[in-house]
């Protein structure tokens, strides 16, 4: 049988390569919150796993930075509104995950600018794109999302972005 510590480093690497608390709460035969556990343990030995988990990605082949800096941005963003949505998190608990999440995020901002400065803001701009276009849908005004898409066309081609 595993120890705690070994559990531990299991659901680390697990959570690494892209593995939810949930598989790796099923994996590890525990809970969901054991697994959460886990995480906060383990940061406060010094292992973020978040961070740990976006420079694996990061050490990836180029063609899908880009992509990683807008996934990171989407999931950040909606781990956010998860949390304040929760209301089974009390209010100092939900202040706690979010300013975590906050640090998480500095930390990836500065990781990526250093590691590829151009991926990082191309990245931006298709999250931003990707909110605003999904915001016009949303509205079902099919001229404007028209209009919207000439307008990223063209502004891509300019900032040679592939959106």
């Amino acid at each position: 049988m595993a120890t705690k510590q070994q559990k531990i480093e299991i659901a680390r690497a697990l959570y690494i390569v892209g593995r939810n608390e949930e598989e790796i709460a099923a994996i590890l035969g525990s809970s969901k919150r054991t697994v959460q556990n886990y995480k906060t343990e383990d940061s406060s030995s010094g292992y973020d796993w978040d961070v740990l988990r976006a420079e694996k990605h990061i050490s990836a082949d180029n063609p899908r930075r880009e992509h990683l800096y807008s996934d990171f941005i989407g999931y950040m963003h909606d781990t956010l509104k998860e949390v304040r949505n929760d209301e089974k998190i009390s209010a100092s608990d939900k202040a706690d995950k979010i300013v975590k999440l906050s640090d998480a995020f500095s930390k990836m901002k500065g990781i990526v600018r250093h590691e590829d400065p151009e991926a990082y803001k191309r990245g931006i701009i298709k999250h931003v794109v990707q909110v605003i276009g999904e915001g016009i849908r949303s509205r079902g005004d099919k001229a404007m999302l028209e209009r919207f898409i000439e307008i990223v066309d063209e502004a891509g081609e300019r900032l040679d972005v592939a959106i």
